[in-house]
């Protein structure tokens, strides 16, 4: 008899518990789906940068492009500066902008999560445009005070660029996208009204 007793209470207390984990994990599919969905994209990329047509065509042509908008930029603040390729140069300082001065990583890394976030297609859409200008210009004006920094301040260069600089783009993206969450869920809240 008190076997019985026993195992019925096993049994419900068994059943108790795995209602709970199937109610917990119900309520955490939209954090798996949002991560998996991350996980998922960003492997993707990863995959992309790792091939021949991303490094030999995409990239040099990018890159290249950078250059240029970066060697405009500096000519408007009375900078004499030529380019070559991916080489923006001075008669007192040259850079070269190479793979992971593009800003492509946070770039990608924040419309990933803004594509993963559960909102309106229209509002991510916005979202990662605008987020991804903003990332853009902020890269330009990082070469730029990089350039400066190179050209009147060397001593200073590596420290901007390694520290400074990559700290402030992580920043940036994370700040971007925790704004970007606010104005959508208040478009979603200002709409159910």
């Amino acid at each position: 008899m008190r076997t019985r007793k026993r195992s019925k209470k096993l049994s419900t207390s068994s059943e108790s518990l795995q209602g709970r984990l199937r109610a917990n994990l119900q309520q955490r599919l939209p954090q798996i789906r949002f991560l998996a969905t991350v996980v998922i994209l960003m492997g993707t990329y990863y995959a992309l940068t790792g091939t021949d047509a991303f490094s030999k065509k995409f990239l040099p042509a990018y890159l290249t492009v950078v250059a240029s908008v970066t060697s405009a930029a500096l000519s408007l603040l009375g900078f004499v500066t030529v380019t070559s390729g991916t080489v923006v140069s001075s008669t007192a300082f040259s850079m070269n902008i190479a793979y992971g001065c593009d800003a492509l990583e946070p770039t990608f890394l924040f419309m990933v999560v803004v594509a993963a976030y559960p909102s309106a297609w229209k509002s991510k859409l916005l979202g990662m445009i605008t987020g991804s200008l903003l990332l853009y210009a902020t890269n330009i004006v990082r070469l730029v005070s990089l350039f400066w920094t190179g050209t009147y301040k060397r001593e200073y260069f590596e420290i901007m660029h390694i520290e400074v600089w990559q700290a402030v783009f992580i920043v940036l993206a994370l700040a971007l996208f925790v704004v970007w969450v606010s104005l959508a869920e208040r478009h979603v809240n200002h709409e159910a009204v």
